[in-house]
């Protein structure tokens, strides 16, 4: 039996969250179809997005995460299952993970993640200094890079915790992580971020907030770390 294992990040972290095997469930073998960068993810990339995500893995074929996740569930990416799994732990949500085509590391190049959240991170001002690796963007309640590395993208859209009637979270939390070594050197912050705002509208259209997510088809001019006019 042979065994495909992604490796999740949280804010650059790599931590092991599950593993796909190619003899159960779902997958039938470790040989996925190729798909074109407007293929992955539901096909929800816009022509802007597509590209970015081939300069960020320098091909033009990649693959997705076959099999089921620890719950059953189908692994590949819906914006349905994944609208519906915002609220989920992170090892039951339904992600769209993405790995170059013919890599044998078994390392995502991509993984967005949909998270139903409370609060937005603070942001930084000209006073506080940070990480000058940091660039933020107008867009949504909170949006930044992270060199070329990951993004975090957090937008308002009300959510209810189906296991908790009275509970609504206001936000939705978006993230783009990698495993080391996957990104291009020839990808940007900005190409991340803009397939991470790509799949992110997509998204908010789905949970039927696109109105109050303040996102938007094109990126605006970004800001880095430590600078004035930062986003709100």
């Amino acid at each position: 039996m042979s065994a495909r294992t992604v490796p999740r990040s949280v804010l650059g972290a790599i931590v092991l969250v599950f593993g796909i095997s190619a003899c159960s469930g779902e997958g039938k073998s470790t040989d996925e179809a190729d798909l074109t960068a407007s293929q992955v993810c539901a096909s929800t990339f816009d022509t802007s997005a597509a590209k970015a995500l081939q300069r960020i893995g320098d091909t033009t074929k990649f693959t997705e995460l076959p099999g089921s996740n620890e719950s059953g569930k189908p692994s590949k990416f819906s914006l349905k299952n994944a609208a519906s799994t915002v609220h989920k732990d992170q090892t039951q949500r339904n992600q769209c993970v993405v790995f170059k085509a013919g890599d044998k590391s078994g390392h995502p190049l991509i993984d967005i993640d949909f998270s139903a959240s409370k609060y937005i991170p603070k942001t930084e001002t000209s006073e506080s200094g940070g990480d000058s690796e940091k660039t933020f963007y107008s867009i949504g309640s909170y949006a930044q890079t992270d060199g070329s590395s990951s993004a975090l993208l957090y937008f308002k859209c009300p959510t209810q915790d189906p296991s908790k009637a009275s509970s609504t979270t206001p936000y939705i939390r978006a993230s783009l992580t990698s495993a080391p070594g996957q990104i291009s050197t020839k990808a940007t912050g900005r190409d991340l971020m803009t397939v991470l705002n790509s799949l992110s509208g997509a998204m908010a259209k789905q949970l039927d907030c696109a109105s109050q997510a303040a996102l938007r088809s094109e990126l605006p001019a970004s800001t880095p770390s430590g600078n004035s006019g930062t986003p709100r």
